[in-house]
Formats: structure tokens, C-alpha cells, sequence
């Protein structure tokens, strides 16, 4: 069962299937050719427990039955440098990161992939567009001196593109913590998507 469900992320996530394929094969101490299946064959296929596999359209989505709890400092985190239009510069540039905290964990549940394409049906003109990776239920505080954040607005609040907010902490209370690859449109980089509940202390 766990090696039709590798088969099945592989082939839809192509650029996961090393990952995929060692994380779920290696622990068994067996091994297994991978064959790509037909979309037709992808279509009807379903399961649920560990992990869950859709397609919606044009979107291909993974979920883990994964939960982690951390205490985690980080000196440094910077992800997409680059020139946006408004010049060169970091998407994230956080520092004196902390997840969680001495007292209380951060608890993370529910690991997601999420990916976008164009024309997904037709193989020989697919195209990725987007990637999101996360976690679906986050309770804890992020903590940073955020020099640099773009961040999608929600909670009714508007979006950061490379915004100095300082030092600030955010409170998610079982709401969506995920980073995201935008490849294309007026969200190109790396940006961060803290979900409906997350407040600012």
C-alpha cells in the first residue's frame, strides 16, 4: 500500500520523487521500481491515512499525517534574492528567529505540498507555476526581527511585499503556517502565508 502511494506522489510531483521515494521505502528495508502511471490510471486512485493525494483542476495536493513540536532558534533566514522590479533584495531576511519557545513548543500538524501548473492534463505543454509547502495546524509564536517579509495578507490585513515590520511575533492559534515558490504574475518569489487566526503580539 505505502509503495502504490509513493508511485502515486511521484508521478504527479515529479520533482519531490527522490524525496518521496526514500522517505516512505527506506524505513521498510524493501525495495521497488517506480513506474510512471497514465493520468487516466492517477485519476483513479484515491486512499487516505498516512497521506492524501488530489488533483483539482490544475492543482496537485499532498497532505501528511505528519505533527512536530519544536523549540527552534535560527541566527539567520534568508530566501529569495533577487531583483523584483523595485531592485535587488531578500523576499524573507529574518533574524533572532525563534519557533516556539523555552516554555512551549510550537506544534506543527498536518504537512502539505501543493503545486500548480498550466495546461496539467497536457504533458507535452505542462508548466509550473506555484509550490506550496507547509503545515495546515500551527499553535505556538514565530518570533524575528523581520527586516524583510513579504507575507499574503489574511485576517483581513494586506499583503507585505519586503516589508521592515522589525521585531514583532506572530501567535498562530491552529491557523496555516506555509512558504510558497511563486514562479509567475504579481506574486513572483518566495513568499509566506500565515492562515486565518494568526495574530501579531
Amino acid at each position: 500500500m505505502k509503495s502504490a502511494r509513493t508511485v502515486m506522489i511521484s508521478c504527479a510531483l515529479k520533482i519531490l520523487a527522490v524525496m518521496a521515494a526514500l522517505w516512505t521505502l527506506a524505513p521498510l528495508g524493501v525495495s521497488a521500481d517506480l513506474v510512471p502511471l497514465s493520468d487516466s490510471q492517477m485519476a483513479q486512485i484515491s486512499g487516505t491515512g498516512f497521506s492524501q493525494f488530489t488533483v483539482d483542476g490544475n492543482t496537485v495536493r499532498a497532505d501528511f499525517n505528519i505533527q512536530a513540536l519544536t523549540y527552534t532558534e535560527i541566527g539567520s533566514l534568508k530566501m529569495g534574492y533577487w531583483d523584483d522590479g523595485g531592485g535587488t533584495a531578500w523576499d524573507q531576511n529574518w533574524t533572532g528567529v525563534q519557533m516556539g519557545s523555552a516554555s512551549q513548543d510550537m506544534t506543527l500538524s498536518g504537512f502539505f505540498i501543493q503545486a500548480t501548473f498550466d495546461n496539467l492534463a497536457d504533458t507535452a505543454n505542462r508548466k509550473l507555476t506555484s509550490v506550496f509547502f507547509g503545515f495546515n495546524q500551527v499553535s505556538g509564536n514565530l518570533s524575528a526581527n523581520f527586516q524583510s517579509l513579504s507575507k499574503i495578507g489574511v485576517n483581513g490585513e494586506p499583503d507585505d511585499r519586503r516589508a521592515n515590520l522589525g521585531v514583532q511575533t506572530f501567535s498562530f492559534n491552529n491557523s496555516e503556517f506555509a512558504f510558497s515558490l511563486q514562479l509567475e504574475g504579481d506574486y513572483r518569489g518566495i513568499w509566506v502565508r500565515f492562515g486565518d487566526g494568526t495574530t501579531r503580539q
